[in-house]
């Protein structure tokens, strides 16, 4: 497994993994904490095109700016706030929301 794409994000690395290995889908999201670079961090996403995977730990970082800005922190692969349900990051990056798009999500979470 090789790193292909670093984006350091506040308290966490998001990164793109290239598993060798994987012919279907070899492009993996990972998040990881910064406090712990030796952990293995945990795979939110799995694509077939490195381009693909790129945009996507972009957008990832944008929606964990807003989700922070919002009172969310990162648990495993979850977003969580006090009092409010937990929202599973894959299913947020399937949907393929805007910035807009998520926020509205947030606040109707916080309702």
């Amino acid at each position: 497994m090789s790193i292909k794409y670093r984006n350091t994000c506040s308290d966490i690395e998001i990164l793109v993994k290239h598993e060798e290995s994987d012919d279907a889908a070899p492009f993996r999201v990972n998040i990881q904490s910064s406090k712990n670079p030796l952990s293995f961090g945990n795979n939110l996403a799995s694509y077939n095109t490195e381009e693909q995977a790129v945009k996507t730990a972009d957008q990832l970082c944008s929606f964990y700016s807003i989700a922070k800005t919002n009172g969310y922190y990162m648990k495993g692969k979850s977003l969580t706030k006090p009092d409010c349900e937990d929202i599973l990051v894959s299913e947020v990056l399937e949907q393929n929301l805007t910035d807009e798009q998520f926020t509205q999500l947030l606040n109707k979470q916080s309702i």
